[in-house]
């Protein structure tokens, strides 16, 4: 009897114990996040938006790993997939990727603004994006040919007397966006040309093919220190060059709003519906990621400045701009936007 009694206790002692081997298995799966996260960036590979979504995806991984370490997964993949101004990319996070975590998307928000504001729609509202932060900003600069203008009361007394041109690397391009709310907030007098590419724009720059350029800061870094170009003003609220006004001491605050300002012009957004879980694990890991002394590092290596928004900031942030941007609709529609 105490023979059968032991043998009892020992198979309800291995079903109990198999039981709970299971039970944590099963809940190590359940455990967001459980499989890889592809984090989207609609930019060409080896473009300054894949420079950040490479770099950031590392401190990402390490975190949602470190904050959950019960998780089975946590890898974080870029994916690049350019196309049609970002258009290509976010129809694929909002219609084709699930809501559950797995999926994240990083875009300009030059590029939000137009699908919200301007003729050019998607099929859907991107206001309903799942908005998980900002990642950066890019710091736009005004430059043109050494021998053009070298200063920005200069290249606006030129306007006067003959209309300037404007060279953008694409159309549809945020920097073409960008390009258009400076020149007719400040109403610069001037047309837009396209060169293709931002190499192409630099070497129109350096033969002095146009008069000016809205550019962002890291490409051309090099040869503004060479003195090659010279820069007018800075899109940034505090001065990146010494000797270099920004746009809010030339009077123009407001552009700041449409080109940056707070909360920077990267978003970070995931599938519509996002569950709370997976948003609130995303938002903790992107934080402890932002402050990463290595991440840190990493970013004033490339010149990437990090204005650093999260959750319902980043939304509240774009609502406050709404007005001027209805307000801007028009001048989008006369540019074909």
């Amino acid at each position: 009897m105490r023979r059968i009694n032991f043998i009892r206790m020992l198979s309800v002692t291995f079903i109990l114990s198999s039981f709970s081997l299971f039970a944590v298995t099963v809940m190590a799966q359940d455990i967001y996040p459980a499989k890889k996260v592809t984090f989207v960036c609609a930019s060409e590979p080896g473009g300054g938006m894949d420079l950040v979504a490479r770099g950031a995806a590392p401190f990402l991984s390490k975190y949602l790993k470190e904050l959950n370490p019960n998780a089975k997964g946590g890898d974080v993949e870029v994916r690049n997939m350019p196309g049609a101004s970002h258009a290509k990319a976010m129809n694929y996070v909002f219609t084709e990727a699930k809501p559950d975590g797995y999926t994240i998307g990083d875009f300009i928000r030059g590029n939000v603004y137009k699908f919200i504001y301007g003729q050019a729609k998607l099929p859907f509202d991107v206001r309903e994006f799942t908005w998980l932060c900002s990642m950066g900003v890019n710091q736009r600069v005004l430059v043109c040919n050494k021998k053009k203008f070298s200063t920005w009361e200069q290249m606006l007394a030129a306007s006067k007397k003959e209309p300037l041109t404007f060279e953008c690397s694409s159309v549809g391009s945020s920097e073409q966006l960008d390009t258009i709310f400076l020149k007719e907030i400040v109403g610069i007098p001037g047309k837009l040309t396209f060169s293709g590419g931002s190499s192409q724009t630099i070497g129109s720059l350096l033969r002095g093919d146009t008069d000016v350029s809205l550019m962002d800061y890291t490409p051309v870094k090099a040869i503004i220190e060479s003195k090659e170009i010279n820069v007018l003003a800075t899109m940034t609220e505090k001065r990146i060059l010494p000797d270099v006004p920004t746009i809010g001491e030339k009077g123009f605050p407001d552009v700041l709003k449409l080109l940056g300002g707070e909360c920077g012009n990267r978003m970070v957004m995931a599938p519509p519906k996002l569950t709370p879980e997976a948003k609130r694990k995303l938002i903790d890991a992107l934080k402890k990621a932002f402050d990463d002394p290595e991440f840190k590092a990493f970013r004033e290596k490339v010149g990437i400045t990090l204005e650093t928004c999260l959750d319902e900031k980043v939304r509240e942030t774009i609502a406050e701009h709404a007005e001027s941007l209805r307000k801007m609709a028009p001048t989008l529609k006369k540019y074909g936007l």
